[in-house]
């Protein structure tokens, strides 16, 4: 059984997690990141009030995978709210755990009386799988000097 859950809620996975995201995103997407500033990143994001806020998924409490909801995501600072940091233990991927965290994050988006929510893919296998999730694809971008495909969905 998943579990999801704020991080605000397990602050002490944060070390995990920053690990967790530098292996499957920083390194090919942000190689200058040091993982310290990730794990003080994910601090900040310690809020369900307020954003930026993330959440955990758990298997056997065990963080496993985390999503993001961020205000701005670094590009077209007049869209918001963002979907960021998605991340799943290479472990447990290919399982459906991304969808729950996607979803979770527009169920969390929703409730705060969003409409619409945002995301960038620096992969360019990644904007048909959001495609399949009723994502469309607005453009492409540029984020840190490489393009990126920005997508939104309807809440």
């Amino acid at each position: 059984m998943i579990e999801i859950i704020p991080l605000m809620s397990c602050q002490q996975v944060i070390p995990e997690l920053a690990q967790m995201w530098y292996e499957l995103l920083g390194l090919k997407w942000a190689p200058g990141v040091k993982i310290s500033d990730v794990a003080q990143r994910f601090l900040n994001h310690c809020n369900d009030e307020k954003l930026p806020l993330t959440l955990v998924a758990f298997k056997n409490q065990q963080p496993i995978g985390m999503c993001s909801l961020r205000e701005n995501d670094g590009i077209r600072p007049e869209l918001s709210p963002w979907l960021g940091s998605l991340v799943v233990d290479k472990h447990f991927q290919n399982q459906g755990i991304a969808k729950l965290l996607i979803d979770a994050i527009k169920e969390k988006a929703k409730q705060k009386g969003f409409s619409k929510l945002y995301l960038f893919t620096f992969d360019k296998t990644l904007p048909k799988y959001y495609q399949r999730l009723n994502w469309e694809i607005l453009g492409i971008d540029e984020f840190q000097a490489k393009p990126v495909t920005v997508m939104e969905c309807v809440l």
